[in-house]
């Protein structure tokens, strides 16, 4: 309701804005130049058609940007900037914070200002209908077909906007949200497909006008346009259908762009075949001669062809590329090693190792030299090998492969979670290795640190490096499960007051809600003093027979009582 609300302020200040002076006296004073003699037949040279189309272009293009729709289109498209780049762009930190991933959504953010741009460009080729001037136009030198392409030519500004608007797409990634990674040709193919979608809908707004010369009709070919384009992209399996990218918006996978084949220049062709065909159509209802009918030919002929290459799977080469990628990631890596702590990511996103490493280091360096000498990676894994183009899947065993990486106590993967959790469980993770507890769920069931000293170290350590409120909160699990009550819809009921995780991931381990307790006594305390004791006999706190009240004891902090059993379904980790 707010956003329809907000809408509806929008349009009523930019229809106030273009309607101003509108109350204004006409002029008698305008005296008709010299024209030709009426012979009943346009004496106009080819030449003087185009220049006039041209000319028709340039004006409709200005009268556009004075379209109080075209304003709305604009202003939505500034929101979704503010919202989706400012407001809510700490939902991408971490993987999702790659430029490959922005400007993969460049597309999709563009639909509001193209659909919006569809319904001014067509009430700008009405215009005359709604003005009932259409004789007056038809008794003017210049062609009905000219004006058609006038019109279809308006679709300058709304490129002009577009343009804009992807600047300011490229300016929020440097300067507001610090994207990382690299730009390749695929994502440049996401900005082509972005301005052949504005091209699209000036195309279909002028055809519209000429055939089914209606304003509601825009409207509805909107709505056709959005179930049917959400259709056809959902057709097939599950996120990697071929036939998903026939739509004018293909699904994107939930799977990193990095192991998937995208044919986004395909796609911006097949568009522009597409806009070609509306346009001829468009053009066809006026002039029906030889030219158009070749131009037709061409532009049925590319869009089949473009169609049909974007369907095409993909080839055993990249397959391979992808399935070795995923099996052996380090292999495909850049990794960066200090005093122990790995970190290792694929060699477009090389830069996420800063990010881990501005999250990590200050734990790491609470560990003691003798555990750091085991070594610990973090290492860039895709999660969802189950939504894999099948090529790729042909390739991998993915239960093996997934036993195996859960089999590598030393090893977390560092894209496990995504968003702004993502820092907050690699740290724990890191955490967890220190104290020998482990990084993943056994038979998807977390086991029970209760009462366990080591279980509280584990959580002082992650904490390391955050001011007091900053660790006190961490620890406390407020981030994940525990205060959040979108997640206890998703975790047993039991697991609530042990939980500090991601909201929406099996934790490996449950605490209790005095080892919680405990955690926040010694991050309220010199990290110093807690360092010494812990790393004076390493051996004895994480030994999983030594409790809470004894390190608590040892700190000369108050006891947290006996350890509660673990919660039903779950044993102690051992």
């Amino acid at each position: 309701m707010e956003v329809i609300v907000l809408g509806a302020v929008v349009f009523g200040l930019a229809y106030a804005f273009t309607h101003r002076g509108g109350t204004r006296a006409g002029s008698d004073d305008w005296q008709p130049g010299h024209t030709a003699a009426a012979t009943g037949q346009r004496h106009v040279a080819f030449g003087t058609q185009r220049s006039a189309g041209v000319q028709l272009a340039r004006i409709e293009g200005r009268q556009l940007l004075r379209n109080e729709v075209f304003i709305v289109a604009v202003a939505m498209s500034i929101a979704i900037l503010v919202v989706f780049g400012v407001i809510w762009a700490s939902d991408n930190l971490g993987a999702r914070n790659s430029w490959r991933y922005w400007l993969a959504l460049l597309p999709v953010f563009t639909l509001p200002f193209a659909g919006m741009t569809l319904v001014a460009a067509n009430l700008a080729a009405l215009r005359s209908r709604r003005d009932g001037t259409e004789e007056l136009f038809s008794s003017l030198p210049a062609t009905d077909a000219t004006r058609v392409v006038g019109h279809l030519g308006s679709g300058w500004m709304a490129v002009v906007g577009q343009a804009i608007f992807v600047l300011g797409f490229f300016l929020n990634g440097w300067f507001v949200t610090d994207h990382f990674g690299a730009i390749d040709t695929a994502s440049i193919g996401d900005i082509a497909v972005s301005f052949m979608l504005v091209a699209c809908a000036v195309a279909l707004a002028v055809a519209l006008a000429r055939w089914l010369p209606h304003p509601l009709v825009a409207l509805a070919a909107l709505v056709a346009l959005g179930i049917g384009g959400s259709a056809l992209g959902g057709i097939g399996g599950h996120h990697w259908s071929l036939t998903r990218q026939l739509s004018i918006w293909p699904r994107y996978p939930d799977h990193d762009w990095a192991f998937a084949v995208r044919p986004n220049w395909w796609h911006a062709a097949y568009l522009l075949a597409l806009a070609m065909v509306v346009a001829v159509v468009a053009v066809a209802r006026q002039r029906r001669d030889r030219p158009i009918a070749i131009l037709a030919a061409v532009a049925v002929t590319l869009a089949v062809v473009t169609g049909f290459v974007q369907t095409r799977p993909m080839t055993d080469s990249d397959a391979d590329r992808i399935a070795s990628m995923i099996a052996d990631p380090v292999r495909h890596s850049t990794c960066h090693t200090t005093d122990g702590l790995t970190l290792c990511a694929y060699q477009d996103y090389a830069d996420i190792t800063s990010v881990w490493a501005n999250g990590l280091i200050a734990p790491f360096a609470a560990v003691p030299s003798v555990r750091q000498a085991d070594g610990f990676t973090v290492v860039w894994r895709e999660p969802r090998l189950d939504r894999l183009d099948p090529a790729v899947q042909e390739r991998i065993d993915t239960d093996a492969l997934t036993a195996r990486w859960d089999r590598d106590p030393a090893t977390w993967n560092g894209v496990a979670v995504v968003g702004t959790d993502s820092e907050p469980v690699n740290r724990l993770a890191l955490g967890l290795w220190s104290v020998g507890l482990p990084l993943v769920a056994s038979e998807d069931s977390p086991c029970s640190v209760s009462g366990q000293a080591r279980g509280v170290v584990a959580l002082w350590i992650a904490a390391q490096g955050k001011s007091a409120d900053a660790a006190t909160s961490f620890v406390s699990g407020s981030w994940s499960g525990i205060n959040n009550s979108d997640s206890g819809f998703d975790i047993p009921p039991g697991w609530i007051d042990g939980y500090v995780w991601n909201g929406d991931e099996i934790p490996p381990v449950l605490w209790s809600k005095g080892d919680i307790g405990a955690a926040r006594a010694l991050v309220g305390i010199d990290a110093l003093t807690v360092r010494d004791v812990v790393w004076a006999d390493w051996a004895h706190w994480t030994d999983p027979t030594t409790s809470t009240d004894q390190l608590l004891a040892s700190l000369s902090l108050e006891p947290v009582g006996p350890s509660t059993p673990p919660p039903a379904g779950t044993v102690a980790c051992q």
